[in-house]
């Protein structure tokens, strides 16, 4: 197992680093509000459930420089955000992040960047986004996750320049997500959607309670420009084969 690993992430060691990084931020009410617009979010004086995760994204690229492997071929491949209590604008937040170890993929490696936000002593909101490096995968691994479609209750419409309009208000600046000649020499035909912000457009679309998580697999990338349909029934959405969601009350 240990030299199948070492084969997968030559050069730079075989684990993941064991820092937890942390900032203070109190949120800026203009970037808010630039971020709302672009994720479809009403602007409430309650930050979007996905909007710290904005906020510990440079946490995850230090981290992500200190793994065994280069980033290139790292996908993002899940979400989940438990919400304890709605996040006010104008609270001081102290956003911590760490990554966990790597374990098998049927693809490849994956892992998880776990992060933390807290007011004071308080923890108010949790994110782990699960990412695989691709390469030297194991067949073996299955993943228990089920999911049955909801019917369509939208169509969404997604412009040409959807992923640069996200880029400026996530920071997340990923050529695969900008421009089709960027995207395509990574393989991609055309650039495609971030999939935090279809996270985010699908938790702008439904309602929502004070505390609950959401639990989400992206499935397919979307590509730009693109018409999609959103679905929702009980405790589960979707847009249609490219992200599968469940919303659950704590």
């Amino acid at each position: 197992m240990l030299s199948t690993l070492k084969a997968a992430l030559p050069g730079r060691g075989d684990t993941m680093p064991d820092d937890e990084l942390s900032r203070a931020v109190t949120v800026d009410p203009v970037d808010l509000a630039k971020y709302a617009h672009v994720c479809g979010f009403t602007l409430r004086d309650e930050l979007p459930p996905t909007y710290p995760h904005v906020l510990a994204f440079g946490l995850h690229m230090e981290l992500l420089g200190k793994a065994p492997f280069s980033a290139v071929g790292v996908v993002h491949i899940g979400n989940r955000i438990v919400q304890h209590r709605p996040l006010l604008l104008g609270e001081e937040l102290t956003i911590t992040a760490r990554v966990s170890g790597l374990r098998p993929h049927r693809r490849g490696r994956q892992f998880d960047f776990v992060s933390e936000a807290h007011v004071d002593d308080e923890l108010v909101w949790e994110d782990v986004s699960t990412n695989l490096k691709r390469g030297d995968g194991d067949e073996s691994v299955r993943d228990d996750w089920e999911f049955e479609d909801p019917p369509v209750t939208a169509q969404w419409r997604l412009p040409d320049d959807l992923g640069r309009r996200y880029a400026a208000v996530s920071g997340d600046h990923n050529p695969i997500h900008l421009h089709g000649l960027t995207a395509k020499a990574f393989g991609f035909p055309r650039a495609i959607a971030h999939g935090m912000w279809t996270k985010a457009r699908c938790l702008a679309a439904l309602r929502l309670p004070d505390a609950f998580t959401v639990d989400v697999r992206f499935k397919k990338p979307i590509l730009l420009p693109s018409k999609v349909t959103f679905g929702e029934a009980e405790d589960r959405f979707a847009v249609h084969s490219h992200l599968e969601g469940t919303l659950s009350a704590r």
